[in-house]
C-alpha cells in the first residue's frame, strides 16, 4: 500500500488549504471509526513488531500490516527500522500521537491531535476545525 503525505505549501489557497484540512480529519475520523486500528493503537504502548502486534490483539497478520500502513498514511503511527542481529532490519512501530480529542464546541466540530516533543521543540499540536 502506498500513501500519499500532503504537504502544506505556502502559496495555497484559503480553499485549498480548507479542503486539504477538511480531508486530513476526515481520513482521522474513518481510521478511528474502525476497531481494529483502535486495538491496534491501544496495543502500542511501547514501540513493537507487527508480530508482536499480531500475538496482543490476535487480528490476523495480512489485517495488521494493512491497519499499519493505513495508520502509518494517516500520520497516527510512525514505523522504523532497527537492526537485531542475526535477523537484520526489522520494523517497529511506535505511536506518533499523545493524544487525540474530537468536540463540539458552539455549534463547531474540531479535531486536536497532540503529538510528542521532538528535537528542539515542545511537540506539536494540530487543530482542525470545521465551520
Amino acid at each position: 500500500m502506498s500513501c500519499t503525505i500532503v504537504h502544506h505549501q505556502f502559496n495555497m489557497s484559503g480553499r485549498e488549504r480548507k479542503r486539504d484540512e477538511y480531508d486530513s480529519r476526515q481520513r482521522v475520523l474513518e481510521v478511528l471509526s474502525d476497531e481494529a486500528n483502535r486495538e491496534i493503537l491501544s496495543s502500542l504502548t511501547a514501540p513493537r513488531t507487527a508480530t508482536e502486534v499480531v500475538d496482543r490483539c490476535e487480528i490476523p497478520s495480512s489485517t495488521v500490516y494493512r491497519k499499519l500502513d493505513t495508520l502509518k498514511c494517516t500520520g497516527l503511527v510512525e514505523e522504523y527500522v532497527t537492526v537485531q542481529p542475526g535477523y537484520g532490519p526489522v520494523s517497529r512501530y511506535k505511536l506518533d500521537i499523545d493524544r487525540v480529542e474530537i468536540s463540539i464546541d458552539d455549534g463547531e466540530f474540531s479535531i486536536t491531535i497532540e503529538r510528542p516533543a521532538r528535537h528542539g521543540d515542545e511537540g506539536l499540536v494540530w487543530t482542525a476545525v470545521r465551520e
